[in-house]
């Protein structure tokens, strides 16, 4: 495995703005040790020109980063939030050039339902030419919110470079498990990995709507205790022979330096990226 950063350590809770340039990201990125970017609409989005894109991936050359993967639509971030989530299916071409661009391996997309489906397999069968794979996050208030979620669509879309990205925290918003059992069967279909770290509690400062209802949580930084068990995770995705990036999903937070924060989260993943974790 392989660890990147987040764009999405630039951005506020809830807020889809950048603070930094991909330039200060990728300068950060490398002096403290991760292996790649993963760009965020904040960053690098279909409305982006293509002189912008060209100068972004100069710069991920400069400091020897891969784009781990590209979200090229803001709204593809909101997922369960925004109505329009799918118009990148839709219209799958600007997406696919901004992936191209920054040389991308994964290109993240959102469903919202049964209708989106032949447009999800459309548009895995257009990212097959050029190698790309389509992944789909497991996210509250979404086709893809529970493990038996994913696997149902998973088989309709019936695509081998349609996959996910597992993220844990979300899933134990939604009651789901995320151990080695309930991995298990979708282990194959484990394209990436979002690791952040949230806490259920009725009190929570922060609320997700979920499938099942609105569900209040509080938010804590990677690797702190209390909120998602990462050995538990690692030691599934160790057993899966899972070999692909662990993108740290970290949000900024206001009385933390981002520097301070890409390191502490750095050396919260590291061990259990590179060995298994018990």
């Amino acid at each position: 495995m392989k660890l990147a950063l987040s764009g999405r350590i630039a951005e506020a809770e809830h807020v889809k703005e950048a603070t930094v340039s991909v330039e200060e990201l990728a300068r950060l990125a490398v002096e403290v040790g991760y292996d790649a970017l993963c760009l965020r609409p904040s960053q690098a989005n279909v409305e982006t020109s293509d002189e912008r894109l060209r100068e972004m991936r100069a710069t991920l050359d400069q400091f020897g980063l891969n784009a781990s993967m590209v979200t090229p639509d803001a709204r593809i971030a909101r997922q369960g939030g925004d109505p329009a989530a799918n118009a990148t299916l839709r219209d799958f071409e600007p997406a696919l050039h901004v992936a191209r661009a920054l040389q991308a391996g994964l290109l993240r997309v959102a469903l919202k339902g049964d209708d989106d489906i032949a447009w999800a397999q459309l548009a895995a069968d257009a990212a097959r030419e050029y190698g790309l794979r389509l992944v789909h996050q497991t996210h509250a208030a979404t086709p893809f919110e529970t493990l038996m979620d994913c696997q149902t669509m998973l088989r309709r879309i019936d695509r081998s470079n349609f996959g996910l990205t597992v993220e844990p925290a979300n899933l134990a918003l939604c009651g789901e498990d995320y151990g080695l059992d309930a991995l298990r069967p979708i282990g194959r279909s484990i394209f990436n990995v979002y690791v952040q770290n949230v806490r259920s509690t009725p009190g929570g400062a922060s609320a997700v709507s979920t499938n099942r209802g609105a569900v209040r949580y509080e938010r804590l930084i990677v690797g702190d205790p209390g909120g998602i068990d990462l050995g538990k995770f690692f030691d599934a995705l160790h057993a899966l022979e899972y070999n692909g990036y662990v993108t740290a999903h970290q949000p900024a937070i206001e009385s933390i330096a981002m520097e301070s924060l890409a390191k502490r989260v750095h050396g919260a993943l590291a061990s259990f990226v590179q060995q298994p974790a018990r």
